[in-house]
């Protein structure tokens, strides 16, 4: 199968480069934290020097009507996403990429709740990140919805991207003029990343400063303090506001390489990524310290599953259910965890993905050299 590139207006297709090759592509100190963060890093707000220029496809709220604030909740914040949804389809089907995991059963209620029809792509997988749901749908509790079930006979697939490589295929006659498809993507950017979870439990709510390197510091300072505007931050929170402000573009850009001509731009423009709206972003802006305040990892994104539970009363999947990783499925297939227990696998898997490098890993030994001690 055909594995599309994104267009380079937009981000460059090397992360970084160990020689220098980089030079015609990356300015050195670019190449330097984009080797560190394990992605390419697109300022928002344009504070990140970079070789070339990009384009940056969702701006921040402040550059659209100097507002970074709102008052909205959850719900409200669901409602006004869906009815975009609903406004951006104009009156194209609507096809749900659904895995179970918190953001996309989110919009999966926000879409229920319009009481249009929609067509929800899924693999088996969801049977264990969200049983109760599932099990509603196969009692057909949620007529409006259709459950479209795409089998994973194909996980031994080579490709660096399986995002679901079952549902990669199953929806390829879907994508046509007459179909739009909705993702839960840039839902880490806006409650914060699960790469904290790769670092030392302890340092988690301690000054960010004790767990990240001081070069990485300089480099992104003035672009996570656009973001976060106080001093006092911990790790959490930076680590919120580095992927708010770096990653998201990568986010928003990505679904091309994992599920074909499937693109919120140009020339797809047949995918809309839920919290990829304003208000979204507003709300994560102004509600960072809420969203920060977790103490353990069944604690996060708590307002989104709190609002879940509101939608259907399933108290195990609020109480338990925990960040799985949607965008690479072949590694949840690869293993028995089930997304609610936190155990030792768990986080052996959040570092897998959402620290391939070892940055965290890295940084907190070269503390503890720093410091003369081994941590």
């Amino acid at each position: 199968m055909e594995y599309l590139e994104w267009p380079s207006q937009y981000l460059p297709s090397a992360k970084y480069y160990d020689t220098i090759r980089y030079r015609p592509f990356f300015l050195s100190e670019e190449n330097e934290l984009n080797r560190w963060m394990g992605l390419r890093c697109i300022c928002r707000a344009g504070l990140l020097p970079t070789k070339r220029k990009y384009k940056v496809i969702s701006p921040l709220p402040e550059f659209v009507d100097n507002n970074f604030h709102t008052d909205m909740n959850v719900d409200q914040c669901c409602r006004d996403a869906a009815d975009l949804c609903v406004k951006y389809a104009d009156g194209r089907k609507i096809n749900l990429l659904w895995s179970g995991g918190i953001d996309s059963t989110t919009a999966f209620y926000a879409l229920h709740n319009t009481g249009l029809s929609i067509n929800v792509h899924c693999d088996p997988q969801v049977e264990k990140e969200a049983p109760y749901i599932f099990e509603k749908l196969t009692w057909d509790r949620y007529p409006n919805m259709t459950v479209i079930m795409h089998h994973h006979d194909n996980t031994i697939d080579s490709s660096p991207y399986e995002a679901g490589m079952s549902v990669r295929k199953g929806i390829q006659p879907f994508i046509n003029e007459d179909n739009i498809f909705v993702t839960g993507e840039v839902g880490d950017q806006i409650f914060g990343t699960s790469k904290v979870f790769a670092f030392p439990r302890d340092k988690w709510d301690r000054d960010y400063r004790e767990s990240i390197p001081e070069r990485i510091d300089e480099l992104t300072y003035d672009s996570t303090q656009y973001a976060l505007n106080k001093e006092g931050v911990s790790l959490k929170q930076w680590m919120w506001a580095g992927s708010y402000m770096f990653k998201y573009q990568t986010v928003v850009v990505r679904s091309v390489r994992y599920y074909g001509a499937v693109a919120s731009y140009p020339p797809y423009n047949n995918c809309f990524h839920f919290f990829d709206t304003p208000n979204w972003n507003r709300y994560g802006h102004t509600n960072q310290d809420e969203n920060s305040s977790w103490q353990e990892p069944k604690g996060y994104k708590m307002p989104l599953k709190q609002w879940i539970y509101e939608q259907n009363g399933d108290e195990y999947y609020r109480d338990n259910k925990l960040k799985f990783p949607s965008a690479n499925r072949k590694r949840t297939y690869d293993n028995d965890l089930d997304g609610f227990h936190d155990n030792e696998g768990w986080f052996a898997l959040q570092a897998d993905v959402f620290d391939p490098y070892n940055t965290a890993k890295a940084a907190f030994s070269s503390k503890a050299d720093d410091e003369g001690g081994n941590m």
